[in-house]
């Protein structure tokens, strides 16, 4: 009787252990956040401006204590401008702004390498992930934007997860502009 007794308690214990175990791997964990979410960063070129372009990189940060898989990067809001190269740029110069006004078409050496967004990118715990991308001035227009750079990612369940950097970049020429015209507000 008392052999039973024990085979029951043991067996008691050991399905309260993995139950909380189980509680603890399916509650939602943190993962990347958007540290500067909401800013609105942009720059002009002189009236008469014909090409109008710039770079810019927003920067999501990973505060979970795991690595953190993404599956996908888009823009959310493209407003009066072409977006080109988007990519991760997976070893930025601290100091890199945020937006660099310039016609270049050549990635600017600040942002570092970059990768592809759809490349599988591993954001390290407590690491970053910094978006970069090149927008350009419709031809038609004197001013533009981009917002809302999203960012899915799959926890360790395979579960999706999706973070929005708010902020907004924009690009014009001349210097008679209202916020909006550059995303400013809502963003």
């Amino acid at each position: 009787m008392d052999k039973g007794r024990a085979i029951v308690g043991a067996s008691v214990i050991g399905a309260l252990v993995l139950a909380a175990g189980l509680v603890v791997e399916t509650s939602p964990s943190a993962g990347l956040s958007a540290e500067f979410s909401g800013a609105c960063v942009s720059g002009t070129y002189p009236d008469g401006t014909t090409d109008a372009a710039s770079w810019f990189m927003a920067d999501l940060v990973n505060d979970s204590g795991h690595d953190v898989r993404v599956r996908s990067v888009r823009v959310a809001t493209v407003h009066g401008v072409r977006l080109e190269h988007l990519a991760v740029a997976s070893d930025p110069a601290t100091d890199a702004p945020g937006l660099i006004v310039t016609e270049d078409d050549t990635r600017p050496p600040e942002y570092g390498r970059t990768v592809a967004v759809d490349s599988g990118v591993v954001v390290p715990a407590r690491g970053h992930l910094d978006v970069t991308g090149r927008m350009v001035l419709d031809r038609d227009r004197q001013a533009g934007y981009v917002r809302g750079v999203t960012v899915t990612e799959v926890d360790r369940l395979g579960r999706l997860r999706t973070v929005v950097e708010r902020s907004a970049f924009g690009v014009g020429v001349g210097d008679d502009h209202e916020r909006n015209e550059f995303g400013c507000d809502g963003a």
